[in-house]
């Protein structure tokens, strides 16, 4: 029993590091200047075909991004680290019996 407990340790763990990581990748990603700039510039341009003024600064502007890095940290964790997970405690568990 301790043995599946220290495994399913290491698994969480894991976890922790991984996500870890991969949000500060899409936080280097969504924070970075130039695409505050790139997203400023397109959201005006859209606004402008549709006859909104779209312009997002400072707040609402860091909203947005921040809005966004919660959805693909959300996406990411969902979608790629669930299915690794369950892999991983399938095989974790078939290597303890």
């Amino acid at each position: 029993m301790s043995n599946v407990v220290g495994k399913l340790g290491n698994v969480v763990n894991e976890k922790i590091v991984q996500v870890s990581l991969v949000s500060a990748v899409l936080f280097y990603v969504v924070a970075n200047p130039a695409l505050f700039q790139f997203v400023d510039t397109n959201l005006q341009k859209l606004g402008s075909m549709v006859g909104l003024n779209l312009k997002l600064e400072g707040q609402a502007l860091l909203i947005l991004h921040s809005l966004v890095f919660a959805v693909l940290v959300g996406v990411t964790i969902r979608f790629v680290f669930e299915p690794l997970m369950k892999r991983k405690l399938v095989a974790n568990n078939s290597s303890v019996m």
